[in-house]
């Protein structure tokens, strides 16, 4: 029983992507979250909503600062059962902090002290010892790195929100690819979902003003 509900939301929602190549979604929101709704468990509704919320840049920012935001996060992973779900949420985070060193960096900003909470995942260690490497000495675990840092640093932000979005695109379909009639599939899905959304509502102009603006903020939070 529980795979047919997993098999009959599955077959009703459109297919996704490729994400750079979209000009609307195929479903819209409000049709999304309502089949979404209609057709999982409370259980299963919990964790998607503690996926998105923390696939959410908002919902991120609106902590006061580095610290917190990642204590929300990792509240968030915890509410989630699937061992699949939360390594792709871990993904996600890690990437957010390579964003989050390059915008550091590209403000001038030096390696963040070891004692200080500014990032997630595996690689801080590393990227704090190669801080002057363009990929941050992880280049291995993200190809695109230095191809993100060159974007950056020639004011390219539209250049920049391709390589990134491209990459979680590349997360969430690999993520995607190893599972079928389940919730991960779903999971996987909104994930995907979420990033074509983004894509769609892209603005070239407003990108450059985003990205100016964390880069003010980056510069004024180093000089305190």
């Amino acid at each position: 029983m529980g795979a047919a509900r997993y098999i009959t939301l599955g077959a009703s929602l459109p297919a996704l992507g490729p994400v750079l190549a979209a000009k609307v979604v195929p479903i819209n929101r409000a049709r999304l979250d309502a089949r979404l709704r209609g057709a999982l468990r409370p259980a299963d509704l919990r964790q998607l909503d503690a996926v998105r919320g923390l696939l959410s840049w908002p919902s991120l920012q609106h902590h006061a600062d580095d610290a917190a935001a990642l204590a929300a996060a990792r509240r968030a992973m915890d509410a989630v059962a699937s061992p699949d779900i939360r390594d792709f949420l871990r993904d996600r985070m890690e990437l957010r902090t390579l964003v989050a060193a390059l915008r550091r960096r590209a403000a001038g900003e030096g390696p963040p002290p070891p004692d200080m909470a500014w990032g997630f995942g595996r690689y801080l260690r590393r990227m704090r010892a190669n801080w002057s490497d363009p990929a941050f000495g992880v280049g291995r675990a993200f190809p695109f790195a230095a191809r993100a840092a060159q974007a950056l640093g020639t004011g390219n932000s539209a250049g920049m929100e391709r390589i990134v979005l491209e990459a979680a695109w590349a997360q969430a379909d690999r993520r995607a690819a190893a599972h079928s009639f389940d919730l991960e599939t779903i999971v996987f899905y909104v994930a995907r979902w979420e990033l074509l959304d983004r894509w769609t509502r892209y603005d070239a102009q407003a990108a450059e003003a985003r990205f100016a603006d964390l880069l003010d903020k980056t510069a004024t939070e180093a000089s305190r």
